[in-house]
């Protein structure tokens, strides 16, 4: 409960710019842009993942604030475990991102496939980010029907959103 209090004291800090903040995001330069996302993730075994993201590249640095610098976006993308045979698990999926700044939240429907099984989950995450490059999320996969043996329901990732934008803005701060 701690963390979703602070999570939410975090959020409200950052969108909460005061009289001045209201020009500075309306003048904000986004763009619609694609993101490359490549990551891993332990969710009872290791798994791989690669998504194909549209959205747009926040780059704002305000003079007095924290800059807001990341991703917003849709995302398409397929993940996949590192065994063979019987126990190689797929799974197609569709998502939400929104990864500014420090914060990193998704949403995702994701459904897997092994042998002959298949399974489906919405998958909420959250966690921490840098400028949306980075980011390193928890997330709690809620099931619906039969069960895999492979996967559990909790889920640790770590995925990079690449972007040319994206990678000068937070590295180079322009």
């Amino acid at each position: 409960m701690k963390a979703f209090f602070c999570l939410s004291f975090l959020l409200v800090s950052i969108f909460c710019l005061s009289q001045s903040g209201e020009t500075i995001i309306s003048k904000a330069p986004k763009t619609l842009d694609f993101t490359f996302s490549p990551g891993t993730f332990i969710q009872k075994e290791l798994f791989v993942e690669a998504n194909i993201g549209i959205g747009e590249i926040s780059t704002v640095f305000p003079e007095k604030m924290f800059p807001i610098v990341g991703f917003q976006g849709f995302k398409l993308g397929m993940e996949a475990n590192l065994k063979s045979g019987n126990n190689f698990i797929i799974a197609p999926k569709i998502g939400y991102e929104l990864s500014i700044t420090f914060f990193s939240l998704k949403l995702s429907a994701i459904n897997y496939f092994q042998d002959k099984q298949s399974e489906f989950r919405l998958l909420p995450e959250t966690g921490i980010s840098i400028g949306g490059l980075i980011n390193l999320t928890y997330g709690y996969g809620i099931s619906f029907g039969q069960s895999i043996n492979g996967i559990s329901n909790h889920r640790f990732s770590l995925n990079f959103n690449l972007n040319k934008r994206l990678w000068n803005a937070v590295i180079y701060g322009n």
